[in-house]
């Protein structure tokens, strides 16, 4: 129950960072729905598809889709007293919380399930990054694959910390905060410092 709430916080912060972008500003409402729905709800569903899981995560548990949904209305209705107030910046704070969350718990789940290390941190990735991604491409912002931004780098490293901790044998809910305290503090990091790959690891 703790771990679906968890969830569902990070549902909400994901919608409402998609929604609150200036980028969508004059859009309407359906549009900015279904823009928070797709970055909520993304990653996970690519996923589920890829493992050819029984049902989408948010068909099986509907409390994701309405969160996603719900979420996104709340920021549409509220965005200008939200930019008001500077709420982008919680709001940035939470992102980066869903992103590191989503992505070890994942990893996690696909390793507890005997899936293959280099599996279950792809599948963490995707989860993570994926809607982030597919909201970029909507709102006609630079992604992850045409910037030089450390985007995915912190999940990736982060889920790749906790397969080697896991091997080595750690206990697996400390495992489990280290991995997610480094994932939202490196992606915070980032943003705040606007760090991007140096010029001899981009492709000439």
């Amino acid at each position: 129950m703790f771990v679906h709430v968890i969830e569902i916080i990070c549902i909400c912060a994901f919608a409402l960072s998609a929604v609150l972008s200036g980028a969508n500003k004059g859009k309407d409402i359906i549009s900015v729905l279904v823009l928070g729905w797709v970055t909520a709800l993304g990653g996970g569903t690519v996923r589920d598809v890829i493992l050819s899981t029984d049902q989408v995560f948010w068909i099986q548990s509907p409390s994701y889709f309405w969160a996603a949904i719900i979420s996104s209305l709340v920021g549409f209705l509220m965005a200008p007293d939200l930019r008001k107030r500077k709420v982008e910046r919680l709001i940035l704070l939470l992102d980066a919380i869903g992103i590191s969350i989503f992505s070890v718990l994942v990893t996690k789940r696909m390793i507890h399930q005997d899936y293959a290390a280099y599996v279950a941190i792809t599948m963490g990735m995707i989860t993570a990054v994926f809607g982030g991604v597919v909201r970029d491409i909507l709102v006609n912002r630079p992604t992850m694959f045409n910037n030089t931004e450390f985007y995915a780098t912190p999940v990736i490293m982060g889920c790749s910390l906790f397969v080697l901790l896991s091997r080595l044998g750690m206990n697996s809910d400390v495992n489990t905060i280290i991995s997610i305290v480094f994932i939202a503090v490196f992606r915070i990091y980032i943003v705040v410092t606007k760090k991007s790959f140096p010029k001899y690891l981009l492709l000439r």
